[in-house]
């Protein structure tokens, strides 16, 4: 089967120290399952989490999932060693800091899929700017590879750089996601993330509230977020998901602004008090866009569960 477009909306982190949550995760219906040797691995068990990762690529894939690998960059050449190898759709880099490190990261995946027989340049990545230097340099460290599809905020370590607020919220948190997706936009990438809520910070939310904290952030324009828990897929998934009444209103704009433009006599066009410009008739057409591509998604992970190819556009 080929992967359909890359619809990403959930990305269960799972580390690969704890075999049964690897085990499961593929059951958890998430887009991507993001097998982790940095985050949540402790440094004895890493050497033993290596050694084992390759085998748990095909497994990760068995529902359909992509299989990124979470890598720590002062780890670099260890982890990936580890973990190019065929299966594998992408890395995810913590810490993500400077142009010459992406670079780096790039170059020896390179040397590994020319080794290893992976096509050229078919393992992306996905950069965490997860301290005020990453966030610094965020256009140069984007722009560092082509292999760059998504760029993602990291809370925990931010709050080290950071602080705080009184309120428990992270200083600049919301300048911080709304300058993300604008890099995100300036630099073709994906922008992954959610707009969580004081005390939530994603690792042990409620499916309630991760769907909460999907829908406040793809309402700013975030596409998918990283989650730990196997219950904070389906909210993930449904949250980044355009509803059936935003799709309907969309078609509606798109079908208004092909009417009024056919004609060749368009000047402005008002729909429900909203004036209806080719950005926001593009945007509707994005919305229809994105639906359609979440249902193709969701149709081959039933396909893969069930074993059955279907065809993809």
């Amino acid at each position: 089967m080929t992967i359909p477009a890359k619809v990403r909306r959930s990305w269960l982190v799972t580390p690969v120290s704890q075999p049964e949550r690897v085990s499961a995760a593929p059951s958890a219906g998430a887009d991507v399952i993001v097998l982790d040797l940095a985050e949540f691995v402790a440094e004895s068990d890493k050497p033993a989490a290596r050694e084992s990762l390759r085998d748990c690529l095909f497994p990760a894939k068995s529902t359909g999932a992509e299989v990124f690998v979470q890598i720590d960059p002062e780890l670099m050449l260890a982890d990936l060693s580890a973990a190019v190898w065929p299966g594998l759709d992408g890395i995810v880099v913590t810490r993500a800091e400077t142009a010459e490190q992406i670079m780096a990261v790039d170059a020896i995946i390179s040397d590994l899929e020319s080794r290893r027989g992976l096509s050229p340049g078919s393992v992306a990545l996905a950069l965490n700017l997860e301290t005020a230097l990453g966030n610094h340099n965020g256009f140069e460290v984007s722009t560092a590879s082509s292999r760059t599809c998504c760029l993602s905020l990291g809370r925990a370590d931010l709050v080290m750089d950071l602080r705080p607020e009184p309120s428990g919220e992270i200083h600049l948190m919301q300048y911080l996601m709304q300058r993300l997706v604008t890099l995100a936009s300036a630099t073709g990438t994906v922008p992954l993330g959610a707009w969580w809520r004081f005390p939530d910070r994603g690792l042990h939310a409620t499916p309630e509230n991760t769907l909460e904290a999907a829908l406040r952030g793809r309402a700013i324009g975030f596409k998918g977020s990283f989650c730990v828990l196997d219950n904070q897929v389906r909210p993930l998934n449904e949250g980044f998901t355009p509803s059936e009444s935003e799709v309907a209103a969309a078609h509606g704009l798109c079908e208004a602004y092909a009417s009024a433009t056919a004609s060749g006599t368009f000047t402005v066009l008002c729909v429900d008090d909203r004036v209806l410009t080719p950005d926001i008739a593009r945007q509707a057409a994005n919305t229809v866009a994105f639906s359609e591509a979440c249902s193709t998604r969701d149709r081959f992970k039933i396909a893969a569960v069930d074993g059955v190819p279907i065809p993809v556009p």
